[in-house]
């Protein structure tokens, strides 16, 4: 989950599994004169959509970190525990492929990704391949991802979105969703500054792919207020794009007990959370 401040007695969580709502709309909307939409489209928004709800095995029922707090999303391998991280996203990659084969592999390449630096995508963040756990995960999923291309050669909607080329071109753009999500879910309101983790405006300089025969180019978000940030260049099929996701409210402060957390995290206050991406 996504721990920001709400005001001097609150705390606004934001689950994974509402941020990975919010990558897929982003996904959904993604393309327009200047960007390609994504092939294999339906796939693609799916593993947006889905690419963290792994999290859902957690979420149901948090743990709170060895403080007392609910743990931020930022080092949460190591609050959880690698066992813990590893399982659910190993789970929900699974769910996934068993409905969509494609969307599947694109998942489990980024769930390697957050493991591996974003595949030499992302320095900022730290590399686990440290650990024995974590390699062996890898390998386990470069084993699972091979079983995914066979099915995916041999079917008449998947067989020619494979190509090496089109899978890095996917891959890169689920890392750019994803840094986007993070960007807009883990700050509020939009304008805050207590961030100094995640995402850049410059989404952490990945760059975005735009059509055959362009160049990568660097998106960056200059956020005017609360609510409002203008995107250059900007990719989206609609001028503004609206974007709005769940929150809840719980008290800011360490809890005695999970079962204390657990009642104030059940009974919380929602709120829809309002932003808007422009062009100029």
């Amino acid at each position: 989950m996504m721990v920001c401040p709400y005001d001097d007695e609150r705390l606004l969580l934001i689950l994974q599994v509402d941020h990975s709502r919010v990558t897929g709309w982003l996904a959904a909307h993604w393309g327009n004169d200047a960007f390609a939409r994504p092939e294999p489209y339906a796939a693609m928004v799916l593993a947006a959509q889905e690419h963290d709800t792994g999290w859902w095995d957690w979420e149901i029922k948090p743990q709170l970190n060895d403080e007392g707090r609910p743990p931020d999303y930022i080092g949460s391998i190591r609050h959880l525990g690698l066992g813990v991280w590893l399982a659910f996203y190993r789970n929900g990659i699974t769910r996934l492929a068993d409905q969509d084969a494609y969307a599947g592999y694109i998942v489990s390449l980024h769930a390697e990704a957050l493991l591996t630096q974003g595949k030499g995508l992302l320095s900022y963040m730290p590399g686990y391949t440290v650990h024995a756990e974590v390699r062996e995960f890898v390998r386990e999923q470069e084993s699972y991802r091979e079983a995914l291309m066979a099915r995916l050669k041999e079917s008449p909607e998947y067989r020619d979105c494979v190509a090496d080329h089109q899978l890095w071109t996917n891959f890169k753009l689920m890392e750019i969703f994803d840094q986007m999500g993070q960007f807009i879910c883990n700050r509020y309101p939009f304008n805050a500054t207590y961030r100094k983790n995640g995402p850049s405006p410059t989404l952490s300089g990945i760059a975005a792919p735009v059509k055959t025969g362009r160049e990568d180019t660097v998106l960056t978000f200059d956020i005017r207020d609360g609510r409002n940030a203008v995107v250059t260049p900007y990719p989206f099929d609609i001028d503004p794009l609206p974007v709005s996701f769940q929150a809840r409210l719980v008290p800011n402060r360490c809890y005695e007990s999970q079962g204390e957390f657990l009642q104030e995290y059940y009974g919380a206050e929602r709120l829809t959370v309002e932003y808007a991406l422009r062009s100029s």
